[in-house]
């Protein structure tokens, strides 16, 4: 999920079942290191992840109570990955982002990052909301899904 939405690991240990509104396609992160709430699309690919994630869950149950981010990082290392931490995950997903030329405010927007504090453009004016930012998060995970198949050899993460 990190990947696919650059969340920071807390975000997404904090998500519960209630704040995924499939009806409305939007996923709700309320505690965030700016402890504003966030939101963001549900994407075709997140939707895979939501729906076995959600299943038989009830609404105040948390989406990834009981997973370790040690353990995943464990788990790539055995498997032959260069080190590497879940934050990694959100750099990728941003690099992918520069890549493809999404501009800086939709990046912010979908990191949940605000601008800097002598940014009047973009801390007063400029308001996106999911809607705005659902195109250019389904191409940057578009994108991820290709680079992890296509573009990275067995050797950068190993066998798996």
């Amino acid at each position: 999920m990190i990947a696919l939405t650059g969340l920071r690991k807390n975000e997404g240990r904090a998500v519960r079942f209630c704040d995924v509104d499939f009806a409305s396609g939007v996923l709700t992160i309320p505690e965030t290191k700016g402890k504003k709430p966030h939101s963001l699309p549900v994407t075709v690919l997140t939707r895979h992840v939501l729906d076995r994630r959600c299943a038989g869950l009830r609404p105040e149950h948390y989406l990834f109570d009981g997973l370790s981010a040690d353990h995943v990082t464990e788990m790539a290392k055995r498997a032959g990955a260069p080190e590497f931490t879940l934050h990694d995950l959100r750099k990728l997903l941003a690099s992918v982002g520069a890549w493809l030329e999404i501009g800086d405010a939709i990046l912010r927007r979908i990191l949940g990052h605000a601008p800097k504090r002598g940014d009047v453009l973009h801390r007063h004016y400029v308001s996106l909301n999911v809607g705005d930012i659902a195109k250019s998060l389904e191409e940057m995970q578009g994108d991820f899904a290709y680079l992890r198949s296509h573009r990275l050899s067995s050797d950068t993460f190993g066998d798996g």
